[in-house]
């Protein structure tokens, strides 16, 4: 049972970020794996420059995949995707 509910586990976590990879993919219109304010804007117009500071946690002008999964799972994105 154990190794049911470890096994379990694992599949969901892959699941998660292949989603969230394929979403990033979709919003990332210029193909250079970060997704810019402007891209980001399509998918959630209600984007600010604060919640898109929030998401650049390494301040560099750009959300990269491990920041867009830290947003999602600390419910930082709008909700008007």
């Amino acid at each position: 049972m154990k190794m049911i509910l470890m096994n379990t586990a694992a599949v969901f976590s892959l699941a998660v970020a292949a989603t969230a990879m394929s979403a990033q993919t979709e919003i990332d219109a210029n193909g250079d794996g970060y997704l810019s304010q402007d891209e980001l804007l399509v998918a959630y117009p209600s984007m600010t420059e604060e919640n898109f500071a929030a998401l650049d946690t390494d301040k560099d002008g750009a959300v990269s995949l491990d920041e867009m999964k830290a947003a999602e799972d600390a419910g930082l994105l709008p909700m008007d995707s």
